[in-house]
């Protein structure tokens, strides 16, 4: 009797004692940096045992897990295991992410030589009209020296600025830097998805 006890027992595939996953296992599987890919593979492999009530679901969102996640979750709370819904996996964003950091930058202003050639003419007509009759080549020479220097420094400094670089993490685990000159209207941890290269809301 005992020897087909334990026949039987060994015949039982593994995943029969393995427990269902819970709310709890996709918030540490989120917050250990794993992506929302991998997460929903990691759902629709396992049996189902989530909390799908309101309170559960808020629990998920304060996590930190997706929508996208969320949603997978209570397609599959009464699924078969393994089973993976197919509208679910179509809701897969792989373009979409998580801000990690966003960076300010200067940036130096780099002259194109435009404000040093006005600016010489310029520093050489003042500078031949200061000079009188008997220093007018040196009063030139002088002044557009001068207008030169001073109007590379003025367009270095229209030209100068600051740069934003925003780091994302997609949800397929991929890393990627986008760089504006404006002031982003994100902060770290806002969803987004690129669309045609730029950065949107998701």
């Amino acid at each position: 009797m005992r020897t087909l006890l334990f026949s039987l027992l060994l015949a039982l595939p593994l995943a029969a004692f393995a427990a269902p996953m819970t709310n709890d296992d996709v918030i540490k599987m989120v917050k250990g940096g794993l992506g929302e890919a991998t997460v929903i593979q990691a759902i629709d492999a396992a049996e189902a045992g989530f909390d799908t009530s309101p309170d559960g679901l808020v629990k998920l969102k304060q996590g930190g897990v997706s929508d996208n996640v969320i949603q997978r979750i209570i397609a599959r709370k009464d699924a078969a295991p393994g089973a993976a819904p197919a509208a679910a996996a179509a809701s897969v964003c792989l373009d979409c992410g998580t801000i990690t950091s966003i960076r300010e930058i200067a940036k130096k202003g780099e002259a194109s030589g435009v404000g040093a050639v006005a600016g010489g003419v310029l520093g050489g007509v003042l500078g031949r009209q200061l000079g009188g009759s008997s220093h007018r080549t040196a009063g030139t020479v002088v002044g557009a020296a001068g207008g030169a220097v001073a109007g590379h420094m003025i367009e270095k400094k229209a030209r100068s600025g600051k740069t934003f670089e925003i780091r994302v993490r997609f949800d397929d685990g991929r890393s990627k830097t986008f760089t504006q000159d404006t002031h982003p209207s994100w902060k770290t941890g806002d969803r987004v998805r690129v669309e045609d290269g730029q950065l949107r809301a998701q």
